[in-house]
This record gives structure tokens, C-alpha cells and sequence, in this order.
């Protein structure tokens, strides 16, 4: 009888990947599903696929032609799952936990390929660990999408492509990532400074070259096309997020930068300490591209005055760049003769920090409150699905309203709304909060204005509740004669019982 044959390396080292990486995903998929959080803003996005996909245009409101997102790739991928039957909600959710699933396996791979087994499951653990990762899985928005898009152009870059065609897919990775937010062509600069460091000779010039020509031909025929589509080059959020750079400015976005980094018990600025320490780089070490792709990221997020999202949303690009360099400072301690205990302990302290977010701290409750909010405007459009199809909505928070109730909308905060994102006396506040023009909103003659968050109640809200909890665009609204004149408080009673507290255009009343 013979004996069964032994298997061998490449085939349990294959096991072992799959057993890894499948135990990853499953993790993955469990902290995502405890989060369960999907924003009001990637409604937004839904409400343009779907349009798109009907047949209606890359709009918001049918025959209004304004750029009120700023992921295109990715409203396109929503809306190409759209005509294959896949409502955008579900897609986003589909197309989130893929991606996250793609940078966590480039992120292993490549770990295990140049620092080995040990770093590559720790690389993959710290992902999985990290609740921004998890929480934006199902999100809604474009953020894994980017972040594997870019993740994946700096693990290309680091593997030292010597073909015409390995420096096309650095221009491509980069190009796409533009295509699904705009300031993905600013990562072009340390990646070609990566490039130029590691190589300086006239071949590598010419590649690198290359490579960026495709990224900025992308960008560029991006920005054609918005010009030719809704005669802006720019997403208008961008109009209505931007503030002339300041010292205020910046300390707002310095603010939200520490609360990321404070969240998370200052495990970012121990990784990058941690790997100072131990790497003692040169120029020309492989880690600076990740460091790079961080201090660009700093800088923008800096120089735009932060997000505003919950479980700092803007950071989840750069969690695998600060991955990559947590796993090379714990595989140099690994072989620097000091007991493997050593790094294997800071290894899963780091892990064991980053998990703690998600179950306390200020973030969860707000994702929490966040997740009432939606539910509320939820209902609360299913009740205004009934109106007729011509109602005019002026609001602030438009995703579930608009997607829900397929009304018509007029955003007073700007986002879809090329007047109030470049109206003046904006002041710096919350961010994407701070455009208003109530003098335009009263002129479209709104059916109903909803000020604030328009959560539900027991009992109905006053004006001077309302106004407490609105945001600038209501009190500018508020302090118009005409809205005084023109509009009454009434109540809208939802399917579970509770009220949302809204105003009405008083000529309706006499309408048959």
C-alpha cells in the first residue's frame, strides 16, 4: 500500500494564504456588519447612478446639470450595477467589502513577499482591526475604492517595475484614482519622486514620464468632460466646501487630524516613530513612498480643513500606507537580534489600540445618532413620496430625502446647487455645513423647507428649536421677512407615529 504523497511547499504555502486571508475577510465582513452604518451622503450618489442608469443623465434632479458628487468612477460603477438589476445601496455595500477584501490582499502579498509571514498577517490584522476600515465598508462612498486604487499603485511602484508596461500601470492606478476623487492626481508627486530617488538615470525620467502623462490624461479628460457635461471642470461640493487657505482654516483641519490620531490612542504617530526608529532610512528606502503618500494626505486634508464624516473617513486611504510601515519597522526589530517576543508583543499592542475604537468614544456615538438621522429621513420620505410629483424640497441633508422620496430638491447647503456654492459670506464652521443663500432659496418658491437635521419627534418642534439645532442656511433663512410672510410650521406625521416639524408655502393650504 503505498503511502499518500506529501504536499508540497508552493501548495501549503498556498493553503496557508488562503486560510489567512479567508479568515481576514470573514473578520472583515463581521466588524463592517456590527458598524451596519450606511451615510446619508452616499445617497447622494445613489439618487445620480440611478438617474443615469434610467435613462435621465449623470443628474440629481432630472434636467438640472450639476456635478453634486465627486467620485465619478464610482457613481459609474453604481450606476453600471444599476442596469444589471443591483439597486445602488446594495452595490455600494457589494463593491465596498470587494475592495476592502482587494487591499487587504495586496496589502499580505506584498508584505509577505518582502518582510515575510509573520509581518503579512499582522498587516492584514491591523486592517481588520481598525474601525474605519470596517465602518466604510458599508458606507456607501468611494473610499475603498481609492484607497485600494492607490494602495495598489504604491505597492507597484515599491516592486521596482522595469517594463514599459509596469510604469503604464503605475499612470493607470493613479489615473483611476483621480477618476474617483480629484485630488488622486496629487499622489502623482511622491510616486514620481519615489521614481526619480530610487533610479535617476534617463530611462527611468522617461517612464516615470510616461506613467504620469497617463495619470494627468485621465484627470485632464475627466475635467474636459465635466466642462462639456455641466460647464464646470470641478465637482461643485468642491465650490461648496472651499475656504481661501487660513490660519483658521487650518486649524480646524489640524483639530480634526488630532481627533483621528487620538481616537485611535495615538497609534499612527507610534508606527511612524516606532519605524523612524528602528528603519533609520536612507533616500533611497522603500518605505518613504508610503510615508510620502501620508505627508501629501496631511497636507491636503490640512489645506481643505478636514471631513466632517464619522470615523474619519478621509483617513482610510492612508491606513495601508501606515500598515506597510508598522509591518517593515516590526520585521527589522524581528531580525535585529532582539528576542522575536519583542515584536511580536508591539505587534499586538498596535492591534489591540486600534480595536478599542470600535466600542467607545465620541465616534461611535455619532455613528450611532448618524444611523437614527438616516432612519428618520427615511421614513420621513416615504411619507413625502406621496405628495405630487412637482413638490419642491428645500433641505439640508438631501441623500435619503432625495433617494427616498424622489421629489425634487433644492440643497441649501450647496452640494447640488451651483448658486448657493459660490455664495458669499461663508464662514468657516462644519465642514461642508457652511454655504447658504436663503434669499435664492425663497426665490425657487420652495413647497416645503426642512431646516436642520429633520429628525423625528414625539411632540412637534418650534421654530426657535428648529433654528437652535439648523445650520447657518436656516438662520439666513430665518431672518427673511419673506420666510416669516410666506411659510407656516406644520407637522408631518411618519407611518411609526412621530412628527418631523417642517415648513409649508402658506398659499398651498388654499389649494383644493
Amino acid at each position: 500500500m503505498s503511502r499518500p504523497a506529501l504536499m508540497s511547499e508552493p501548495a501549503r504555502s498556498a493553503r496557508r494564504d488562503g486560510v489567512v486571508l479567508g479568515l481576514a475577510f470573514a473578520l472583515s465582513l463581521l466588524h463592517a456588519a456590527y458598524f451596519d452604518h450606511t451615510c446619508d451622503d452616499a445617497f447622494i450618489s445613489f439618487r445620480y447612478a440611478e438617474n443615469f442608469a434610467s435613462g435621465q443623465g449623470l443628474v440629481f434632479n432630472p434636467g438640472e446639470y450639476v456635478m453634486g458628487y465627486s467620485n465619478l468612477l464610482w457613481v459609474l460603477l453604481l450606476a453600471a450595477l444599476e442596469m444589471l438589476g443591483i439597486s445602488a445601496p446594495l452595490g455600494a455595500r457589494v463593491l465596498g467589502v470587494m475592495l476592502a477584501w482587494g487591499t487587504l490582499t495586496v496589502v499580505y502579498f506584498y508584505l509577505r513577499r518582502t518582510h515575510g509571514l509573520p509581518e503579512a498577517v499582522w498587516g492584514v490584522a491591523f486592517l481588520t482591526a481598525n474601525a474605519t476600515f470596517a465602518v466604510w465598508m458599508f458606507g456607501g462612498l468611494e473610499g475603498h475604492l481609492f484607497a485600494f486604487l492607490l494602495v495598489s499603485a504604491v505597492v507597484l511602484t515599491l516592486t521596482q517595475p522595469t517594463s514599459h508596461r509596469g510604469y503604464a500601470g503605475i499612470g493607470l492606478l493613479l489615473g483611476l484614482a483621480s477618476l474617483t476623487r480629484p485630488e488622486g492626481i496629487f499622489y502623482a508627486v511622491p510616486v514620481t519622486g519615489y521614481l526619480l530617488l530610487r533610479d535617476p538615470t534617463r530611462s527611468t525620467i522617461r517612464r516615470a514620464a510616461t506613467a504620469m502623462g497617463i495619470a494627468a490624461a485621465c484627470y485632464a479628460g475627466a475635467a474636459a468632460w465635466a466642462l462639456a457635461y455641466y460647464g464646470d471642470p470641478l465637482p461643485n461640493p468642491i465650490q461648496a466646501k472651499l475656504h481661501p487657505l487660513s490660519a483658521e482654516l487650518l486649524e480646524r483641519g489640524a483639530a480634526i487630524a488630532l481627533g483621528f490620531i487620538q481616537g485611535y490612542l495615538w497609534v499612527p504617530v507610534l508606527i511612524v516613530l516606532l519605524w523612524a526608529a528602528v528603519r533609520r532610512p536612507s533616500l533611497q528606502a522603500p518605505d518613504w513612498l508610503p510615508l510620502g503618500i501620508v505627508a501629501a494626505f496631511l497636507v491636503f486634508f490640512l489645506g481643505v480643513g478636514g471631513d466632517a464624516l464619522v470615523y474619519y473617513r478621509m483617513w482610510l486611504w492612508v491606513l495601508p500606507m501606515l500598515t506597510l510601515l508598522g509591518a517593515a519597522a516590526l520585521a527589522d526589530l524581528r531580525h535585529s537580534g532582539l528576542h522575536s517576543g519583542v515584536s511580536v508583543g508591539l505587534g499586538v499592542l498596535l492591534i489591540v489600540l486600534t480595536a478599542q475604537n470600535s466600542f467607545r468614544g465620541p465616534e461611535l456615538r455619532r455613528l450611532r445618532d448618524d444611523e437614527v438621522f438616516v432612519q428618520d429621513v427615511v421614513l420621513l420620505s416615504r411619507s413625502l413620496e406621496k405628495l405630487p410629483p412637482n413638490t419642491l424640497i428645500a433641505a439640508n441633508n438631501i441623500g435619503a430625502l432625495g433617494y427616498v422620496s424622489r421629489k425634487p430638491i433644492l440643497d441649501m447647503l450647496g452640494l447640488i446647487n451651483r448658486h448657493i456654492a459660490r455664495a458669499p459670506e461663508k464662514r468657516i464652521g462644519i465642514p461642508g455645513h457652511e454655504s447658504h443663500d436663503g434669499a435664492h432659496v425663497l426665490d425657487q418658491r420652495p413647497h416645503l423647507i426642512i431646516f436642520g437635521m429633520p429628525g423625528l419627534t414625539e411632540h412637534p418642534r418650534s421654530i426657535q428649536q428648529l433654528v437652535a439645532i439648523g445650520y447657518p442656511s436656516d438662520r439666513d433663512l430665518e431672518g427673511d421677512r419673506r420666510f416669516r410672510r410666506d411659510y407656516e410650521l406644520q407637522q408631518i406625521r411618519v407611518a411609526d407615529g412621530r412628527v418631523a416639524s417642517v415648513f409649508q408655502r402658506r398659499d398651498l393650504r388654499r389649494r383644493p
